[in-house]
């Protein structure tokens, strides 16, 4: 809850003062398990670990807000997340829980039949994996560089769809999911993807990643990302001391972070440590 302080002059030259409570709003976002509908299984398939931790960080935002909007919402479309941020206003807080690669993030798209807007539409009747623009693995995923994974001659942003006007100058967005704001190499440098070179063989740079094109849309505020470190150095669920994993506290690890631990009791360790801030200098 936030409080406007207004200041008028009135005919007789007197001042009045008023003010005005306002709700913002934090938003839990979180993606299906599976990278693709047809694609359920593999180490990729985080089941319903997406719902959890995002739901533990909704009950945060509650327990902290409790005079503000707290939304928990499952996003499995482009659509849909561009909608939720598009139809709340003074948003404080944007955690976003999903797949994601150098260049963009995976929603995981849905089984069964959803209403998107005005329209259902039947999983079985969609081709999920195709490269197509504007079909199945498009409506799953957001690209910032559309040419490079479809069948496109033009290098579309997708994030030209997102709606800045819906965060407070102060607004947070946290990414949670794997390589979104870029690697470091084993030798701690921050870029790109360890395994992405440019014509000259060089690593490229990691403002070429989704964060830091979010950041220079949003222009305001601050997102943050995991960077873990190696070729594989995507994000992996805390764990307690059994191995089982633990999501109270809204929070994922590097997975070399995690590895350094052999993936056992990293509950305590404070993710905001592994986090960049975007957009870099």
């Amino acid at each position: 809850m936030a409080i406007a302080t207004l200041r008028g002059t009135l005919a007789n030259g007197s001042t009045q003062k008023a003010e005005l409570e306002y709700k913002n709003t934090y938003i839990a976002i979180y993606g299906s398990g599976w990278l693709s509908p047809t694609f359920r299984g593999g180490s990729h398939n985080t089941g319903d670990a997406f719902k959890e931790v995002a739901s533990a960080r909704h009950r945060i935002n509650r327990e902290k807000n409790p005079n503000d909007n707290c939304l928990l919402e499952y996003c499995p479309t482009e659509i849909e997340f561009f909608d939720v941020i598009k139809d709340n206003v003074r948003i404080e807080r944007l955690d976003i829980y999903c797949h994601g690669f150098a260049h963009g993030l995976n929603l995981g798209g849905f089984k069964g039949k959803r209403k998107i807007g005005n329209e259902v539409i039947d999983s079985e009747e969609v081709d999920w994996d195709g490269r197509e623009v504007n079909k199945g693995r498009d409506l799953r995923r957001i690209d910032i560089y559309e040419n490079i994974y479809f069948d496109s001659d033009v290098a579309e942003n997708e994030l030209e769809k997102l709606s800045p006007e819906s965060f407070n100058p102060s607004a947070e967005v946290y990414f949670w999911g794997c390589n979104i704001g870029g690697q470091l190499t084993p030798e701690g440098e921050h870029v790109l993807d360890n395994t992405l070179r440019d014509d000259r063989g060089n690593l490229q740079s990691p403002k070429d990643c989704f964060a830091q094109k979010f950041a220079e849309k949003m222009g305001k505020g601050s997102v943050y990302a995991l960077v873990g470190k190696g070729a594989f150095g995507g994000s992996v669920f805390k764990r307690d001391a059994s191995g089982k994993n633990y999501y109270d506290d809204g929070e994922l690890l590097p997975a070399n972070i995690s590895a350094n631990k052999k993936d056992i009791n990293t509950k305590e360790l404070k993710a905001t440590d592994y986090m960049k801030k975007f957009p870099l200098p």
